[in-house]
């Protein structure tokens, strides 16, 4: 969602200093999971409205193209591919980024924690604060919209 590796660590670090001071609140009628979900969601959101805030009408230095961590980022070595394959996969990832982008945050969120997170409908809506319903709706359009401009193929 903060496409950048240094606000990502910083609003981590955010995130669990929060959970640290309320987990004595927590009284558990969720899963953990979905409790520590909510309290990123609303971490994220807020960064990003006072972002937008601040950014109003100055350079956003997030058009520019800084190093990013992928949404299912393995955090522990592997076996390099082939070349013509890591270059495939790379152009994929890039397509794949693209069109996140270009959907609405909250359909974003909702396929990245379905996809990615693997969470299920119920914790998603948790999460979401909104209704089974709408996640449902949300995965759908995300999912449809994603099928056209993944389709179209690589622009040129």
């Amino acid at each position: 969602m903060v496409k950048n590796d240094a606000d990502a660590w910083d609003l981590s670090q955010d995130v669990f200093i929060k959970v640290w001071k309320a987990l004595p609140k927590f009284e558990a009628r969720a899963q953990f999971s979905t409790w520590l979900y909510r309290i990123t969601h609303n971490v994220v959101y807020d960064w990003m409205r006072k972002r937008k805030l601040e950014t109003a009408g100055e350079l956003d230095d997030s058009l520019l193209d800084g190093e990013r961590i992928a949404a299912g980022a393995r955090a522990t070595p592997t076996q390099e591919a082939r070349p013509d394959r890591a270059l495939e996969n790379e152009e994929l990832r890039v397509r794949i980024e693209e069109a996140l982008e270009k959907i609405s945050p909250e359909h974003r969120e909702a396929i990245l924690l379905r996809e990615v997170n693997g969470m299920e409908y119920k914790e998603i809506a948790e999460v979401m604060e909104c209704s089974i319903g709408t996640v449902m709706s949300r995965l759908f359009y995300a999912r449809k919209k994603l099928q056209t401009l993944l389709s179209n193929g690589p622009e040129s």
